[in-house]
C-alpha cells in the first residue's frame, strides 16, 4: 500500500474511527440508506408537483366557460341600455311564437264590470295608477 492509501478512510470504518459526525446516524451505511430513501421521496413529490402545475395551467375549457359567461353577466347587470335591449329584442324575437299550443284554452280573469258610475271610476283610477 502507498502512502496516500494508508491516509484514505476505507468506507468499512466506523464513522467515530474517521473522525466524522453523522448526527444521528451510526455510521455511513445507515447515512447513505437515509438519502437513498429521502432522494426517492423528493423524487416522487417532485414528479407529483410537476403534474399539479401541468394541470393547473392546462385550460379548462368548462371553468374559462362559466368565468366568461360571469362576467358577461355583471357587464349587463351593470349596463341599462343594453340590458333595455336585450329584453326588447327577446321579446320582439317571441311575437311570432304562439302563447298557446294545440288546443289549449287560455286561462283568464272573470269580467269585472262596473254596476255604477262610481265603481266605473274607481275601476277607471286603479287603471291609470297601474299605468304609472
Amino acid at each position: 500500500m502507498t502512502e496516500e492509501e494508508n491516509k484514505t478512510p476505507l468506507p468499512e470504518q466506523d464513522a467515530k474511527e474517521q473522525g466524522t459526525d453523522l448526527g444521528k446516524f451510526q455510521s455511513v451505511e445507515a447515512l447513505m440508506r437515509a438519502y437513498k430513501e429521502l432522494e426517492a421521496e423528493f423524487t416522487r413529490r417532485s414528479q407529483r408537483l410537476r403534474a399539479l402545475e401541468a394541470a393547473a395551467e392546462a385550460p379548462q375549457p368548462a371553468r374559462a366557460e362559466a368565468d366568461a359567461h360571469e362576467e358577461l353577466y355583471r357587464a349587463v347587470c351593470g349596463d341599462e341600455a343594453v340590458r333595455s335591449r336585450i329584453v326588447g329584442e327577446y321579446l320582439a324575437s317571441c311575437r311570432s311564437v304562439p302563447l298557446l299550443g294545440g288546443k289549449g284554452a287560455g286561462v283568464t280573469a272573470p269580467v269585472k264590470r262596473a254596476q255604477t258610475f262610481r265603481e266605473a271610476g274607481d275601476m277607471a283610477l286603479g287603471y291609470f295608477k297601474l299605468q304609472k
